[in-house]
């Protein structure tokens, strides 16, 4: 599970104090403002398309201090405003879950292919066998979250303590 919110629900500040440390790890080409538009730019098919989406991440990605608690309490208010998107369907996996399996960030595209994240890369994965892996790794994580009023609960909990 990721350590922090998936980029199609970040916020500008958040995505920028997650890219920047990216950038200062890697030692890449400081690249920040391209990656940032393209980010946000990516976040315009929540809105366009037909697209659906189901998302889960982990509660401590809520207290994860990313940027500042000004920057945490921004997210924390797209997240709750996730809750009630229309396309979204969006959990989180209370920190109490059972330990059933293990996972990394990953995002399955219309079972075609899978991309996952790592330190240095993203792998992009095509294989059947993989993708109906990560299918079933994502269909057990999906049935122990918050969803709807308990997950914004939860993301109030998260904010109650950063005020």
């Amino acid at each position: 599970m990721p350590d922090v919110i998936p980029g199609l629900l970040q916020t500008e500040p958040y995505a920028r104090a997650v890219l920047t440390a990216c950038i200062a790890v890697t030692g890449g080409r400081d690249d920040l403002e391209e990656a940032l538009a393209a980010r946000m730019q990516r976040q315009r098919v929540l809105q366009h398309g037909n697209h659906r989406f189901h998302m889960v991440i982990g509660e401590w990605a809520l207290y994860r201090t990313v940027g500042d608690n000004t920057v945490m309490l921004g997210q924390l208010d797209r997240l709750s405003e996730a809750t009630n998107h229309p396309r979204i369907r969006f959990g989180i996996l209370p920190l109490t879950a059972e330990y059933r399996l293990p996972a990394t960030n990953f995002v399955i595209y219309d079972r075609t292919q899978v991309l996952a994240e790592t330190v240095s890369a993203e792998l992009t994965i095509t294989r059947p066998s993989e993708i109906a892996l990560h299918e079933k790794t994502f269909a057990t994580l999906a049935e122990q979250p918050a969803y709807g009023d308990g997950a914004r609960a939860v993301i109030a909990a998260a904010a109650e303590r950063r005020r």
